[in-house]
């Protein structure tokens, strides 16, 4: 994946955390029920957040990223 990629995806997944933390601070009802659940998309912006910016570091250093069992 190149540079481009990399960073629409890390846009993609601001834009996601933000979404998420938009929709939960709204007021509601009460006893009204959210159809989409807020914290799984929050959660799911966090992740591709942190994922595209180890990627986005590691393209930029040229140092590739290794696991615990990698060579």
């Amino acid at each position: 994946m190149g540079l481009g990629w990399t960073l629409v995806l890390l846009a993609v997944g601001v834009v996601l955390t933000g979404l998420g933390r938009w929709q939960e601070t709204r007021p509601r009802e009460l006893g009204d029920v959210r159809l989409v659940p807020t914290t799984a998309i929050m959660a799911v912006g966090v992740l591709v957040t942190v994922l595209a910016a180890a990627h986005l570091v590691s393209l930029l250093t040229g140092v590739p990223l290794r696991g615990n069992y990698g060579p």
